[in-house]
């Protein structure tokens, strides 16, 4: 097994947090290393689909004026 925590994976991190395996220092660097990882992953996915988000809001405000334009 790896000795340097940021060479573990996610779920050996996990395993050895839910388990206790880890000391008071390196449990919050464990922690630390996660986060980072999770926050890394949350930024990739806004990059690769932010357009869509763009796209979803045209077609709401289209639709909120079409309805519009049908009541009168």
């Amino acid at each position: 097994m790896a000795t340097n925590l940021g060479d573990r994976s996610d779920k050996e991190l996990e395993q050895g947090l839910a388990e206790g395996e880890f000391g008071d220092k390196k449990a919050l660097v464990a922690e630390e290393v996660l986060r980072r990882r999770r926050e890394a992953r949350a930024d990739e996915l806004k990059r690769k689909y932010k357009y869509l988000g763009g796209i979803l809001a045209a077609l709401t405000l289209a639709f909120m004026k079409l309805r519009r334009l049908w009541r009168k």
